[in-house]
């Protein structure tokens, strides 16, 4: 009897046994489980995440292409213009250049006719300059004209009231030397006032005062060398620049 009741025992502590190991065996893997859907449920957040991310990104770049393809085109199109505009420009700096040719050639055949009074026409370095016979010199710190040179720009005068429509612009020079610091007078002052006593001349003789300019030039413009007596003398000058009025170029 005794040993029925201890097989009964033992039987119960085995199947005791058996039911506590089971059991742990199922909290175990339910909670691998519940990790495992845990897991899972953090991928499908996360690739969801990555979804919505990707779809931004690429909502961005089409908006970013579609922008950036509407400055292109606006660029070309910018582009198109600019050289539009520069073909214009060039249009009419061709045109102009043609009217100043069209000026020069008339110039040039207006003053052709001056070699029987003692004057002509010449193009040095691209500037049209009236030459006489006699050319118009001075002595050192003066203004003062020869009988030649008044001669000379007498004869002008008369070619000039002959074309009213002739301009001239008058340049006086100077050489390189200074004056006395009391002097009351520099080279600026001198090339004006050499420039002044031809067209001073010329107003005496009956141009019209509308067809002359003045520029004094000082010593800056030197035709000769400024070292030698020679070359000083050379540059105490005045000379006269064909002035053609280009206003009427203005509107091309």
């Amino acid at each position: 009897m005794r040993l029925v009741v201890r097989m009964i025992i033992i039987l119960l502590a085995v199947g005791t046994l058996s039911s506590c190991v089971s059991k742990k065996k199922y909290d175990e893997l339910a909670a691998a489980k519940a990790a495992t859907d845990q897991a899972l449920a953090e991928t499908q957040a996360n690739l969801k995440q990555l979804q919505t991310e990707k779809d931004a990104l690429a909502a961005e770049l089409e908006s970013e292409k579609t922008r950036l393809n509407g400055e292109i085109s606006t660029l070309r199109n910018d582009l198109n213009a600019t050289k539009g505009q520069i073909a214009q420009v060039q249009e009419k700096l061709n045109m102009t250049q043609a009217e100043l040719d069209k000026l020069k050639a008339e110039i040039n055949g207006l003053f052709a006719a001056y070699a029987d009074s003692g004057l002509s026409l010449e193009d040095r370095d691209g500037r049209l300059y009236v030459v006489t016979e006699t050319p118009v010199r001075y002595r050192s710190g003066s203004a003062a004209l020869t009988k030649e040179e008044r001669d000379a720009i007498d004869a002008l005068a008369e070619k000039l009231k002959a074309h009213p429509d002739v301009k001239i612009l008058v340049e006086g020079h100077t050489d390189s030397q200074k004056f006395k610091a009391d002097a009351g007078m520099d080279n600026w002052d001198l090339s004006v006032n050499r420039a002044k006593a031809v067209v001073k001349r010329l107003v005496r003789a009956g141009v019209d005062p509308k067809q002359l300019t003045i520029a004094g030039k000082g010593e800056f413009m030197p035709a000769a060398d400024n070292g030698t007596s020679e070359g000083r003398a050379e540059n105490r000058r005045s000379v006269i620049v064909p002035n053609p009025d280009l206003g009427k170029l203005k509107g091309n």
